[in-house]
């Protein structure tokens, strides 16, 4: 009897336990094989993940070689609150570490939920301290840096670097050429969150190096140079730009005070004034308008155009030579040369030497400058454009247009990138000179530098001078216009001087331009002793020689020659 029910028992235990196995089969079953890949899928997302990892941007050289940029590895510190095992140790042991001031450690620490970030940006020797620690809870984390061995030296040009791709200046023009190279890695994750590694990269092309034709050493002169004579005159702003006219090649590119979000020599504009008397004298001469033989007469320093618009010199002129005209700056001569050279014709250079047009650099932010359509222009508008005034220009634009006159009449693309290499040092590109159009003969480019010698000889230029070389240029000094209204600003002004040397043989094209200048206000007295302080210390950089021909300096004229 008992044996019976026991068995009965047995029997109805077996049952009930046999009861749910169908369903858990089939359960297992449907969700091993149907629901597989979408379990996976879920799975997947809690536990792998594909991680990016930006590897090291390409290098930046300058044209000698020198290191501008390379990206350095740094390390960013934090930590979870609740993985600490002695907080009160731990914090003290951190802030020892990396020097954080206890107080604001903790303070900080107090304020947040769980992830602090500890301390961003350490070094190699930091990182090592931390590790030393072994401190659970406190994760390092690799990023790439951006380094510039070179302090400030070109930084304006260089721009800046976000977290992971280039914001200005080159770094955003070639982001594609120095870009790091991208990793996508799937990691997986247990459940304690730690992190593990498996087997797959796919990764980008590797970065390129970029070398500049920026002179590291030249740069510095000219930095120097500005920010000296910025802070002497106290203007608002001073740029230099420094040109191989023989090849188009930028070496130096400066701004002060710096803007590293802006390249000012490609973005701003300003009206060039009497330094554009070059190019009308080039066109002038080019069409055969006017001689050397040529006189004009001044007005003694006042013409009136028409009723409305009176033509004024710095200093009352009678009757001047061509060279005069130039060499003396009168506006009053440049704009009766411009009437004589005619509408058309003046229009026709102005495009030609290449103003009113982009350098084609490539920068996002580079100005056309500005030049109204011919068939808006009047017959005022001819004679003040014809010194430099009711036109605007960038910096670059005036230096191609006098490294032209100075390489023997060619307008040469502008270059800022000699060449980009790969990571063996083989070079993949190579940027080399291209001539866009000859702007004038050899004859009157030759008969322009002449002039333009006699300028710095005997003229406005002489502070722009260095004793035993033959310089050729011109100053300048323009109104500053009231965006607002449109309408000359009183008592203030661009300064600027643009000149190149050896005159044989130029090998530099130089542009200095102070904005707003309040101790002195001339090109003359402003930005040609800047120049001259440049162009010494070039020629003593590069050994260049004494001119073996040098002019007999001309007595000063009996009245102060400003411009």
């Amino acid at each position: 009897m008992i044996s019976k029910t026991l068995k009965r028992r047995i029997q109805t235990c077996l049952l009930i336990a046999a009861v749910p196995v169908p369903p858990i089969a089939f359960r297992l079953f449907y969700l091993q094989t149907i629901r597989y890949e979408n379990l996976s899928a879920t799975a997947s997302k809690e536990f792998n993940r594909t991680v990016s990892e930006v590897g090291p941007r390409g290098r930046i050289f300058d044209s000698r070689g020198n290191l501008l940029a390379e990206s350095i590895v740094t390390w960013n510190c934090s930590l979870f609150k609740k993985e600490l095992r002695d907080p009160a140790r731990d914090l003290d042991a951190l802030a020892s570490a990396l020097a954080l001031p206890k107080k604001e450690f903790k303070a900080r620490y107090r304020k947040s939920k769980n992830f602090v970030i500890v301390k961003k940006d350490l070094d190699h020797a930091q990182a090592e301290a931390v590790k030393t620690l072994k401190l659970k809870g406190v994760l390092l984390e690799a990023r790439q840096n951006r380094y510039y061995p070179s302090g400030n030296i070109a930084r304006n040009i260089l721009g800046i670097v976000g977290a992971d791709k280039g914001l200005t200046g080159v770094e955003l023009l070639y982001e594609k050429v120095l870009t790091g190279r991208i990793s996508r890695r799937e990691i997986v994750r247990d459940a304690g969150g730690k992190v593990l590694y498996r087997n797959g990269e796919d990764g980008a092309a590797a970065p390129m190096d970029l070398h500049l034709t920026i002179d590291k050493n030249i740069q510095f002169f000219a930095q120097e140079a500005i920010r000296k004579y910025a802070e002497k005159n106290r203007a608002d702003l001073a740029m230099a730009v420094i040109q191989d006219p023989n090849t188009g090649r930028i070496l130096a590119m400066a701004t002060y005070p710096e803007d590293l979000e802006k390249i000012q020599p490609v973005e701003w504009v300003y009206e060039p004034g009497s330094t554009f008397k070059a190019v009308t004298l080039a066109a002038a001469l080019e069409k055969n308008i006017v001689t050397d033989k040529d006189t004009f007469y001044c007005e003694n320093g006042a013409w009136a155009l028409n009723s409305k618009v009176t033509i004024h010199d710095h200093e009352p002129e009678k009757t001047l030579t061509l060279s005069g005209v130039i060499e003396r700056s009168s506006n009053i001569g440049a704009a009766k040369i411009g009437l004589k050279l005619g509408l058309e014709n003046f229009y026709l250079y102005i495009k030609a030497f290449g103003f009113g047009t982009r350098t084609g650099l490539g920068f996002p932010g580079e100005s056309p400058g500005i030049l109204r359509p011919m068939e808006r222009f009047r017959t005022v508008d001819l004679a003040v454009g014809a010194y430099g005034h009711g036109i605007a220009a960038t910096p670059i634009q005036v230096a191609n247009a006098y490294s032209a006159l100075a390489n023997g009449g060619e307008l040469l693309e502008t270059r800022l990138v000699d060449r980009i290499t790969d990571g063996s040092g083989k070079a993949v590109f190579k940027n080399e000179p291209a001539v866009i159009r000859r702007v004038v003969s050899k004859a009157t480019a030759a008969d322009v530098k002449q002039i333009l010698l006699n300028v710095v000889n005997a003229g406005t230029g002489k502070n722009a001078g260095v004793p035993g070389y033959l310089i050729a240029g011109k100053t300048g000094t323009s109104k500053k216009i009231d965006p607002g209204t449109g309408k000359y600003i009183t008592n203030k002004n661009v300064a600027s001087f643009c000149g190149f040397f050896p005159v044989d043989k130029p090998q530099y094209t130089i542009l200095i331009i102070l904005d707003n200048p309040k101790l002195f206000h001339y090109g003359g007295e402003t930005a040609a002793p800047a120049f001259q302080e440049i162009a010494k210390k070039i020629i003593t950089l590069n050994g260049i020689k004494p001119d073996k021909v040098l002019l007999e300096r001309k007595p000063a004229p009996s009245a102060p020659v400003t411009d």
